[in-house]
């Protein structure tokens, strides 16, 4: 698809819980996936799917300790063109 590219969404939510029997136990839940998008998003469109992607984690996982979002485009050079993969 020209002036498209595949970019990777993972969201992880860490957090502490309690099980009965145990000292201490932590839970980790993540999600990840890929999308092809315009080259002309700007970053508010990503934080706009970053959004999406935490309140649907945040629905399993109520109150995580940690929820990070990381994103990937993959790209290499090839002469003087930059080419991205996916």
């Amino acid at each position: 698809m020209e002036g498209h590219l595949k970019v990777e969404f993972e969201i992880n939510a860490v957090g502490e819980e309690t099980i009965n029997g145990y000292d201490s136990s932590y839970k980790n839940y993540e999600i990840a996936r890929t999308k092809s998008l315009s080259k002309s998003l700007t970053l508010g469109d990503f934080e706009e799917i970053i959004n999406e992607l935490f309140t649907e984690i945040q629905s399993v996982f109520d109150q995580p300790e940690h929820l990070t979002a990381k994103i990937v485009i993959r790209a290499k050079k090839e002469k003087n063109n930059i080419i991205y993969l996916g």
